[in-house]
């Protein structure tokens, strides 16, 4: 590696240490995370969107589930949706018009629009779009949204995934001979799945990559005008294509990470937009009635069509974060969530594998076949330099961030500047090494970029044990997490090592010595919060009112 992962900032202050929060001075103060609030990590509720501010470590805004009893027939439920009903919120950014907040449900694939307080005021649901059942029978169901973010030109941006789910009533059904394990899955009303002859209960088929796709929003009426779709058969990015899972945008294009190809897809995001998707507004058709051509808004009754040849997406660049042919079992369930550094370094979510487990290969399953369990799982953030050859062709990984075995289901990652406690932390370190407190050296110790990551099963350190005889690192209960991301905390930095071996300790000359281990956390019960099961994390662009 020859390129430093973390850049000084120059000698601006990174925080100025008095912000309430909710009301931070700069914009990286407070971040916003998804709480699915999925057991068996947390409490089986309906979801929410906490929170939180990185300076003080103070909850500030919890937004709440939109959809009540109270708000049937109004904007906030309309008529596809169930209320009252779950949420399982995923994506989430803020910005866009007047600031407002955009919050995807998985659980009921629609998208939701917030005020700054937290208040919903519309949503709009993907159900009749993507053919899901209406109402209750449609809950969780496939496809699903996943990440959101916002396009250059004003449009939002939907990754949607079709794949199978071990709680998605309409995901395939058992092949003839096969045992459904069911303790699997959460949800025992729905049996029968494929999904749980494997561990873990997620799996995709071709034909569901072919389905999975991105649709693009216009903010003013919130309706679907536009899509990217699975590039052609022979086109880059075609074998790798699948469940769209996370979302960013650079002066390159668009950056899609492939949550089962276990690799980032760069699009570009001008090629194939409709005239029905320039902008803001955009989504307004030209007819001729009378023989005049007048402008007319587009309406309910005229549902964008998926499918079109023209809307395929133009991939210009892949990013491979696990290597071998688009068939490699490995890729499965790798890839959630990404971001971008200063630099313009790509950094992925992955969950990398010491076993396959393929169909069949699930706990306690009665074939006989190996048994696969939270301790096949080695969780690392990747890596691609920006400024590293292009190497596309082959493996893509120029870096790796070993987490340490006790942080599993890692599923939300962004970039940040550093925390006031990780600072705090840093800045004693040094100091106990023989730097002086009063240093200039010692102040800039704060002043870079440093790794955010949302993990639903969360013990650093291994210091629980936990119940689960599979790892003994792996305790559910989650929350977020912080990680330094300069070259001497990278994989092999000082001639470290991290196996991920969870019955390896942390000692010297072990094998787990070299994991990278938080410089702060927040949320969740070990801070004295609500236990949490976080997905997608981001900055907040603009902070709650409080």
């Amino acid at each position: 590696m020859t390129v430093g992962l973390a850049l000084n900032a120059g000698s601006a202050v990174a925080h100025d240490g008095g912000n309430d929060a909710g009301t931070p001075v700069c914009l990286e103060a407070n971040y916003m995370v998804s709480d699915a609030q999925f057991g068996p990590f947390a409490a089986d509720g309906p979801g929410r969107v906490i929170e939180q501010n990185i300076i003080t470590g103070e909850r500030g805004i919890t937004v709440n589930n939109p959809f009540s009893a109270a708000n049937v027939g109004t904007p906030i439920c309309p008529p596809e949706m169930e209320c009252p009903g779950p949420w399982k919120p995923t994506g989430n950014f803020s910005g866009g018009l007047n600031g407002h907040a955009f919050i995807t449900s998985a659980g009921q694939q629609a998208l939701t629009e917030f005020h700054r307080d937290g208040t919903p005021i519309r949503t709009t649901s993907y159900r009749p779009l993507m053919g899901n059942p209406i109402g209750p029978a449609g809950r969780g169901s496939v496809p699903r949204p996943l990440g959101s973010q916002i396009l250059p030109n004003g449009n939002l941006i939907q990754a949607v995934c079709d794949a199978n789910f071990f709680n998605a009533s309409n995901s395939d059904p058992l092949a003839p001979g096969e045992v459904d394990p069911n303790p699997l899955t959460t949800n025992p009303a729905i049996p029968g799945l494929a999904a749980n002859q494997f561990f873990p209960p997620v799996f995709t088929t071709a034909a569901r990559s072919a389905n999975s796709r991105l649709l693009v929003i216009d903010q003013e009426t919130m309706q679907v005008i536009d899509e990217y779709s699975q590039p052609a058969e022979g086109e880059l990015g075609h074998d790798l294509w699948g469940c769209a899972a996370g979302i960013m945008v650079s002066s390159e294009g668009m950056f899609i990470s492939m949550f089962h190809g276990g690799a980032v897809l760069v699009v570009d995001w001008k090629d194939g937009v409709e005239d029905t998707s320039c902008g803001v507004g955009c989504n307004k058709v030209k007819r001729k009635e009378d023989g005049k051509e007048e402008m007319h808004d587009t309406d309910g009754d005229d549902l964008f069509k998926l499918g079109k040849d023209k809307n395929r997406a133009k991939v210009t660049r892949v990013i491979d974060f696990v290597g071998g042919p688009a068939s490699n079992p490995n890729r499965r369930d790798t890839l959630r969530a990404i971001s971008f550094d200063e630099s313009g370094n790509v950094y992925a979510t992955n969950r990398r594998r010491s076993a396959e487990c393929l169909r069949g290969e699930f706990g306690g399953n009665p074939y006989g076949k190996p048994v696969c369990n939270p301790s096949v799982f080695r969780q690392r953030i990747s890596i691609d330099l920006a400024n590293e050859p292009n190497d596309d062709a082959n493996y893509a990984e120029d870096a790796t961030i070993a987490l340490d075995p006790g942080i599993n289901v890692i599923a939300g990652l962004r970039i940040n500047r550093m925390s006031a406690r990780g600072c705090d932390l840093v800045q004693a370190e040094a100091v106990a090494n023989g730097a002086d407190p009063a240093s200039r050296a010692v102040a800039e110790l704060c002043n870079v970029e440093t790794l955010l990551v949302a993990s639903s099963a969360t013990n650093p350190g291994c210091v629980n044990h936990g119940a689960n005889p599979a790892n003994q690192c792996f305790t559910p209960g989650g929350y977020v997490l912080e990680y330094r991301i300069d070259a001497d905390h990278v994989d092999g930095a000082n001639g470290k090592s991290c196996t991920g071996n969870p019955n390896d300790g942390f000692g010297p000359g072990e094998g787990n010595e070299g994991c990278a281990l938080p410089i702060a956390t927040f949320g969740g019960a070990v801070n004295g919060d609500d236990n949490i099961d976080p997905r997608m994390l981001m900055p907040i662009q603009r902070g709650f009112i409080q």
